[in-house]
Protein backbone atom coordinates (compact mmCIF):
# COMPACT_ATOMS: atom_id res chain seq x y z
CA UNK A 1 0.00 0.00 0.00
CA UNK A 2 2.77 2.38 0.45
CA UNK A 3 4.37 1.72 -2.59
CA UNK A 4 1.47 2.61 -4.38
CA UNK A 5 0.99 6.04 -2.49
CA UNK A 6 4.26 7.08 -3.29
CA UNK A 7 4.03 6.29 -6.86
CA UNK A 8 1.00 8.15 -6.71
CA UNK A 9 2.66 11.09 -5.32
CA UNK A 10 5.31 11.27 -7.84
CA UNK A 11 2.79 11.26 -11.03
CA UNK A 12 1.03 13.91 -9.33
CA UNK A 13 3.99 15.87 -8.36
CA UNK A 14 4.89 15.23 -11.94
CA UNK A 15 1.68 16.42 -13.29
CA UNK A 16 1.97 19.27 -10.90
CA UNK A 17 5.08 20.29 -12.61
CA UNK A 18 3.84 20.29 -16.13
CA UNK A 19 1.17 22.16 -15.78
CA UNK A 20 2.99 24.91 -13.50
CA UNK A 21 5.20 25.29 -16.72
CA UNK A 22 2.84 25.50 -19.36
CA UNK A 23 1.00 27.98 -16.81
CA UNK A 24 4.65 29.82 -16.38
CA UNK A 25 5.17 29.51 -20.48
CA UNK A 26 1.78 30.76 -20.81
CA UNK A 27 1.94 34.02 -18.51
CA UNK A 28 5.86 34.84 -20.06
CA UNK A 29 4.49 35.07 -23.79
CA UNK A 30 1.22 36.95 -22.78
CA UNK A 31 3.51 39.42 -20.76
CA UNK A 32 6.42 39.49 -23.77
CA UNK A 33 3.58 39.95 -26.49
CA UNK A 34 1.89 42.95 -24.48
CA UNK A 35 5.11 44.58 -23.92
CA UNK A 36 5.85 44.31 -27.96
CA UNK A 37 2.52 45.47 -28.63
CA UNK A 38 2.80 48.31 -26.46
CA UNK A 39 6.47 49.04 -27.72
CA UNK A 40 4.73 49.29 -31.71
CA UNK A 41 1.83 51.87 -30.16
CA UNK A 42 4.37 54.05 -28.75
CA UNK A 43 7.03 54.23 -32.07
CA UNK A 44 4.69 53.76 -34.65
CA UNK A 45 6.14 52.82 -38.42
CA UNK A 46 7.22 56.17 -40.03
CA UNK A 47 6.74 54.10 -43.35
CA UNK A 48 3.24 53.72 -42.59
CA UNK A 49 2.57 57.56 -41.16
CA UNK A 50 3.81 58.92 -44.43
CA UNK A 51 1.75 57.11 -46.65
CA UNK A 52 -1.46 57.89 -44.70
CA UNK A 53 -1.01 61.72 -45.18
CA UNK A 54 -1.75 63.91 -48.20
Amino acid sequence: MKKLDNQRQRRIRRNNGIVLALLVIFVVAVFAYSFLHIGREARPDPARTTQSQP
